[in-house]
């Protein structure tokens, strides 16, 4: 393996390991040597830091070659340790070897034995390295399948198994000595489809990871969940598995459940649903087909976002579910969406569902439109904002001004108008028509009782006509279809028209008496007097 490698050549003549440092270095430029002149001060430098190989004399002063190695081995079994010596003999070479010694080399004359060295050395801190860090890679590999939950399955490419995880042997109820050597295949009847064995064969031609369902092969009882992966160096194939039998008998359950409640939830005018952890379907009433246009006898159980809406709708489901999981309690979500209906808008409650052991299985929905209700809350906040601009006014006619502005442009009427009492009659103040201006009378006598404007002042009390062509009174405009009169206390009265049949409801009423009363607050103030006429 690549890499610098560290020396401690120890010898008791230092010119000669002078010698020896200068031609291994230039051998080789990835050898550093340094030098100890005995065993002791060879094993001091060992303490000082760190040495890929000891290259040693035999013959020395206090303690010989073999004694040190000894030493060596003593705190370094696996150092490579290359006994470099004059002494030549069998003995000598024999006793090396059996204390340990990694290679044993004889001393000679010239330049060429430091070639050898160099050579020696490289080779031996190599296969050292590479034993070295494939233990570890095994010793990581052992922890790393002792830690997980899941079932681990090595096999070769004739699907015969090479190793497995002790998870296997207890999912399994099968000793290690059993399983390892099992050929898959012969687990299988010939002529039988098994899609296990196919999954194991797709991944060893294609390379790509599968994941599978299915019964368990050797305990037909169990449902498995197996990951396939193929091996990155050989052509062996991984395969992580989970027992998921209690999984699979809930999902039995909830299927039997559900075709009971969808008759039930399909008599309900909320959109309902139901999604698993996945995000996939297992149900949905039919007014939430019919509010996202899912055709009726569409399978939509287990079915992913993506194959039933568009990317960005299929993405606001999902985060909405992944707070819900997160969250391990009921949310509630406001949102906007467009419908079969148009854009409307939505609360949906969602509420995780808990299994027997307290994990979620899935979460279910319950979504009401509440179009109607925000739209209120936004009239209600640009009334709020008009009364606050009719408060603030310095005459009546601004304060008319406002009531015919606000009653078009938030409340959105065709036509309005304020008439004022003067004299006994209602005089035409201020008003907006989409249109022809000409259809508006400008002067009514509070004594002819004829129109729909003397009336609610007379009375006092709003009227509504839903179809002016069956009231007894004439329209100013025959085009005009409804009417809504509110009388402003004794000022005046407050009137708005449609072209259409039975156009105010109950909440046009009740803005526009709002917003009136508002005006006639402000007058009262600005007029200084009580309403109430001698």
């Amino acid at each position: 393996m690549a890499g610098p490698i560290r020396v401690l050549h120890v010898d008791d003549d230092p010119g000669f390991a002078d010698l020896t440092a200068t031609f291994l270095e230039r051998e080789n430029a990835r050898l550093d040597v340094v030098w100890a002149s005995s065993a002791d001060h060879g094993l001091t430098r060992l303490d000082e830091g760190a040495v890929d190989c000891i290259v040693s004399d035999y013959d020395m002063p206090g303690q010989t070659g073999i004694d040190f190695l000894k030493a060596v081995r003593e705190e370094y079994p696996e150092l490579p340790f290359i006994l470099f010596t004059g002494k030549g003999s069998e003995e000598v070479a024999a006793d090396a070897i059996s204390a340990g010694a990694t290679d044993y080399i004889q001393k000679e004359t010239g330049t060429s034995q430091y070639t050898v060295l160099a050579n020696r050395i490289t080779n031996t801190v190599g296969q050292h390295r590479a034993r070295r860090h494939s233990e570890r890679a095994n010793r990581r590999r052992r922890q790393t399948l002792t830690r997980i939950t899941d079932g681990f399955v090595e096999m070769d490419a004739d699907l015969t198994v090479t190793d497995v995880n002790e998870q296997t042997v207890e999912l399994s109820g099968l000793p290690r000595e059993e399983l390892v050597g099992m050929n898959y295949r012969e687990l299988v009847v010939e002529g039988d489809s098994d899609a296990s064995i196919e999954g194991y064969n797709d991944v060893l031609e294609t390379g790509e990871p599968r994941r599978i369902v299915g019964q368990s092969d050797i305990n037909p009882d169990r449902w498995i969940e197996e990951r396939i992966f193929p091996s990155k160096t050989d052509e062996n194939i991984y395969v992580y598995f989970t027992d998921i039998t209690e999984r699979k008998r809930r999902e039995q359950q909830l299927q039997t459940q559900t075709r009971q409640l969808q008759g039930i939830l399909d008599s309900v005018q909320a959109a309902l649903w139901m999604r698993d952890t996945d995000h996939q379907f297992t149900l949905m009433n039919q007014n939430y087909r019919e509010l996202l246009g899912i055709d009726h006898d569409a399978d939509v159980v287990g079915k992913p976002l993506d194959d039933l809406f568009d990317p960005e709708l299929a993405d606001q489901f999902r985060a909405n579910d992944r707070q819900v999981l997160s969250a391990g309690k009921p949310v509630e979500i406001e949102e906007e969406l467009e419908t079969t209906r148009g854009t409307r808008v939505y609360l949906s409650r969602i509420t995780p569902l808990f299994d027997d052991d307290g994990d979620i299985f899935a979460t279910a929905g319950a979504a009401v439109d509440i179009t109607a209700r925000k739209e209120r809350e936004r009239t209600l906040t640009a009334l709020h904002s008009a009364a606050q601009t009719i408060e603030q006014s310095d005459d009546a006619q601004t304060v008319y001004e406002t009531l015919v502005e606000t009653a078009e442009n938030v409340l959105d009427f065709d036509l309005v108008a304020v008439d004022v009492e003067q004299d006994g009659y209602l005089v035409q103040e201020a008003w907006e028509l989409r249109g022809d201006e000409s259809g508006y009378f400008p002067r009514t006598s509070l004594d002819s009782n004829d129109t729909f404007a003397v009336r609610a002042y007379n009375r006092q009390e709003t009227i509504i006509v839903d179809d002016l062509r069956e009231a007894d009174t004439t329209p100013a405009d025959s085009d005009y279809r409804s009417a809504m009169t509110v009388p402003i206390g004794t000022f005046g009265t407050f009137q708005a028209v449609f072209s259409e049949v039975g156009a105010f409801d109950e909440y046009d009423q009740e803005f526009a008496e709002l917003l009136v009363d508002h005006a006639r607050v402000k007058l009262t103030q600005l007029d200084g007097r009580d309403e109430r006429r001698e």
